[in-house]
């Protein structure tokens, strides 16, 4: 079971494993990914089947690497009425929010100004032409996330969107999720292989020029050495969360919270952080029955081992609030009497769940919102996953001939001092003319 202890027992290497949780697990697999982006980088096709027929399926074939209009159908037919009405009902919230988010960022889709007399400065911001969006399939298949990438690369109006799965299975939810969402292409590769295809692209595949969503460690660090030659939009790991909660807090509740967002993967974790040792102690009792009735039981006690996870005792709110800036979730469910008030106070933290019914599964699943969010404390310096990952910003400025008269001073004064003759030279030349 998670260990509970208070917040200044929590030193040394536990607590920094504790807050870089599944971060710390990027160094060890990183010489194996550059080892694998090399090859695909090389041989392409063929080094994807290797791949694929290594990780996720000895059988496959590169006719399978593409999801073909049949397969799309026969993903259909296979998916049952019920939970195709569900994915719907589904998008079309995700579409609600991720719509607002579009219309807000290109509300102002191209602005200038004068900065002096003759200068005119500005921005515009246009869509990236190709996206690829990554679907992880491993321990379970997330269609929620499949979906949700899609919407919001399709509300930033990109032209071209590929989404990737592993092939652990026929997963026609992923397909119909993504096909309703409006991918352009769907294909069946996952993890390191479906990175650097995105990257540098294959025979089957053309590269893109952003990567998004979530992964394990692995597709972490794949994504950190193909930076460059693509973008990137977060690192998205393994999915965490941090629970805050005083006294009025229902211990069921916040149990069954905990093993929401451990069953996730053995990566996975969802700190407790209270003022309330009666209410630690009764979290702890009702973990150890809810426990045994999860289908993910295994799972999830390896994650209560991986050291990211823990009931801490803080003495007051104002503490409580100073872990969470410093600790930085991906995931901030706020279960206190007044949690507005704590949220006031929140610098860092991808998605704010506010109250005690705002259960975070349900950002994960119906309210819309984006849940590819910033892990492993990059929140004190990325944002979740939106319409904005897939939108770029052109700035641009015009200088007519008063303003030629009014800027060459500086640029010959700057100029002298950087040691840039030609760059002085360049301006000059005009204003002789």
């Amino acid at each position: 079971m998670i260990p509970l202890l208070s917040n200044n027992e929590l030193v040394g290497e536990a607590r920094i494993r504790f807050f870089r949780r599944s971060q710390a697990d990027i160094d060890s697999v990183m010489e194996k990914t550059k080892e694998w982006i090399h090859r695909i980088q090389k041989k392409r096709d063929s080094a994807l089947l290797e791949y694929i027929r290594q990780f996720d399926d000895p059988q496959f074939s590169l006719e399978n690497l593409r999801v073909s209009p049949v397969d799309i159908k026969r993903a259909y037919e296979a998916l049952p009425s019920e939970t195709l009405e569900v994915l719907q009902k589904q998008i079309a919230l995700s579409r609600a929010f991720h719509g607002e988010q579009a219309r807000r960022v290109f509300a102002d889709r191209q602005w200038e100004m004068e900065t002096t007399s003759g200068v005119r400065v500005g921005c515009k911001k246009v869509s990236m032409a190709s996206i690829g969006l990554y679907v992880p399939a491993g321990s379970a298949p997330l269609p929620s996330t499949a979906q949700l990438l899609t919407i919001a690369a399709k509300c930033a109006e990109v032209p071209r969107i590929a989404v990737f799965f592993p092939p652990t299975g026929l997963h026609p939810e992923i397909i119909v999720a993504a096909d309703i969402a409006g991918a352009d292409e769907i294909y069946r590769v996952g993890g390191i292989a479906a990175i650097a295809a995105m990257a540098y692209g294959t025979e089957s595949i053309a590269s893109v020029d952003k990567i998004a969503g979530p992964g394990s460690p692995w597709v972490q660090a794949a994504k950190q050495c193909v930076f460059g030659e693509v973008g990137i939009d977060i690192i998205a790991g393994p999915s965490e969360g941090l629970l805050l909660a005083d006294e009025t807090a229902n211990a069921k509740w916040l149990a069954a919270d905990i093993l929401a967002r451990c069953e996730h993967g053995v990566d996975s974790c969802m700190p407790l952080v209270t003022s309330s040792h009666h209410l630690a102690e009764s979290v702890q009792c009702e973990l150890a029955q809810q426990l045994s009735k999860c289908g993910r039981k295994k799972i999830i006690e390896k994650a209560f081992q991986n050291g990211y996870n823990g009931i801490l005792l803080v003495s007051s709110e104002e503490e409580m609030i100073l872990f969470a800036n410093e600790y930085g979730a991906e995931h901030l469910h706020i279960c206190t009497e007044f949690p507005e008030r704590i949220f006031q106070k929140i610098t860092n933290a991808g998605s704010i769940f506010l109250g005690h019914l705002t259960s975070v599964p349900l950002g994960d699943y119906a309210t819309g919102t984006n849940h590819t969010l910033p892990t492993g404390r990059a929140v004190r310096f990325s944002s979740p996953v939106g319409v904005e990952t897939f939108v770029k910003t052109l700035q641009f400025q015009e200088v007519r001939n008063d303003g030629l008269l009014e800027l060459a001073p500086i640029v010959e004064a700057l100029a002298d001092v950087e040691g840039l003759d030609a760059h002085k030279n360049a301006v000059l030349l005009r204003l002789t003319s």
